[in-house]
């Protein structure tokens, strides 16, 4: 099951729940992040994954480029028991995102 996210703008210095755990019980093969902002580069200040207690970044300060995709295929384990997975955005920009 694919989980297909549309972005507009920031986050607003908050950040956005993805996957939330023991409720989107999917196992990640990937995701892809794409800038979709007809000017501004995307600033992914954060991709983590978040249990209520302690933060685990993914990525941090990475930017995408205009009409760039960051895809991460390798290494991503998503416990869908224990943690929410979450981004938090910045430049006003707008993503898509895709989970498979």
């Amino acid at each position: 099951m694919a989980k297909y996210i549309n972005q507009s703008g920031d986050t607003g210095g908050g950040d956005l729940t993805l996957l939330q755990k023991h409720v989107n019980k999917i196992i990640v093969k990937s995701i892809t992040i794409t800038c979709t902002h007809a000017s501004n580069d995307l600033v992914i200040d954060r991709l983590y994954l978040d249990n209520g207690t302690n933060e685990f970044d993914i990525l941090h300060a990475v930017t995408v480029p205009l009409g760039a995709t960051l895809l991460l295929d390798e290494g991503f384990n998503y416990d869908f028991k224990n943690f929410d997975l979450k981004i938090e955005t910045s430049g006003s920009s707008s993503c898509s995102i895709i989970i498979i």
